[in-house]
């Protein structure tokens, strides 16, 4: 079987997400898995893509699958279609988070590429059971399929013994590294970072990546560190140097950073909401605290800050909760049982 998956060049998870599906549906026993970039003009007009695309392009293929954003423009004869949804920008949690001009193009645009895509698919896959929800209230579709993101698990690994790496991160004299990655937006909670720093005691230095999106004038601070856009081996290196994640997130559709954490054995702070509850277990392998309280962030990072014991048990259980519940093996297999399906 050879699906073939189609995405425009994207800017952050759900580009990741999709080479994770390819890597883990090769390892699930389909070599033939291929896909095929687009221009990223296409993630904002999908429906030229078919323009831009020879004749017969899904020749060869047993399935088509593309994002919401774009798989209702990739419609091809006798071909089974599937799309996936990360997050719905529609979610009411997220206007708040959102400038006028992206309220405006959700609302107006991609809220209609969505359901066009999820009323053309012939399966819908959701990444959460918080984004299954969000699809079934806005788009009343109920037979969605729940398969969550996946990481690969013999890449992110622990460093030997658990203990902190002092060689992929810039060399600071703070005694804690706490590490952000992330878009620098209002969603992902950049801008409470420097807010957080300030209610964290001078020993505590927070790396964060550059980010594909930038919103332009953005906090800065004395204990905050850029370390620009690392590769995979790079961003390894970071989780493996750190001693805790700290991830105040407003809303998820999965979370692949905190899981990508947790699979370095690494202690992560984020939020209790949307889809990281599913991720994190408040107590057991991080702590999840109310969105925008800048308070209990600080409060949940000293906690972990000084208890040494505490964040070795943490990564302990978060790297085999990962390895259990959001591997390759779990993706694979779940996107080769539903393919199976469609094609009979």
């Amino acid at each position: 079987m050879r699906p073939l998956y189609v995405s425009p060049t994207g800017r952050g998870g759900v580009d990741f997400g999709i080479q994770n599906i390819l890597r883990a549906v090769r390892r699930a026993g389909m070599p033939g898995a291929e896909l095929l970039r687009l221009r990223e003009l296409y993630n904002f007009a999908p429906f030229l893509i078919q323009r831009g695309l020879p004749p017969r392009w899904y020749a060869g293929f047993d399935i088509i699958q593309g994002r919401s954003r774009v798989a209702f423009a990739l419609r091809a004869p006798g071909r089974p279609l599937v799309t996936t949804v990360h997050h719905l920008t529609t979610d009411p949690e997220l206007q708040p988070y959102s400038s006028l001009q992206q309220r405006i193009f959700y609302r107006l645009v991609e809220s209609r590429y969505d359901g066009w895509s999820i009323r053309a698919a012939d399966a819908v896959v959701c990444v959460s059971r918080y984004t299954q929800r969000q699809v079934e209230a806005t788009y009343g579709r109920r037979d969605t399929v729940l398969i969550y993101d996946g990481m690969d698990t013999e890449v992110f690994v622990p460093p030997p013994g658990m203990a902190r790496r002092d060689d992929g991160l810039p060399p600071r004299p703070e005694r804690i590294r706490l590490l952000f990655i992330g878009n620098r937006t209002r969603r992902k909670g950049f801008d409470l970072l420097s807010k957080i720093m300030d209610a964290l005691p001078d020993e505590y230095v927070l790396y964060y990546n550059g980010g594909f999106q930038d919103t332009g004038a953005l906090p800065t601070h004395p204990r905050m560190v850029n370390i620009g856009l690392p590769d995979r081996a790079g961003l390894v290196a970071a989780y493996q140097s750190c001693d805790i994640m700290l991830f105040p997130s407003r809303l998820e559709g999965f979370g692949i950073a905190p899981a990508e954490a947790m699979l370095c054995g690494r202690p992560v702070v984020t939020t209790d909401i949307s889809a990281l509850p599913e991720v994190v277990d408040d107590g057991e392998n991080g702590f999840l605290c109310p969105r925008n309280d800048v308070a209990a962030y600080a409060a949940a990072v000293r906690r972990l800050g000084e208890d040494a014991m505490l964040r070795r048990r943490f990564g302990e259980h978060g790297r085999e909760k990962i390895v259990r519940s959001f591997g390759y093996e779990q993706l694979g297999q779940g996107f080769a049982t539903l393919y199976r399906r469609l094609v009979g």
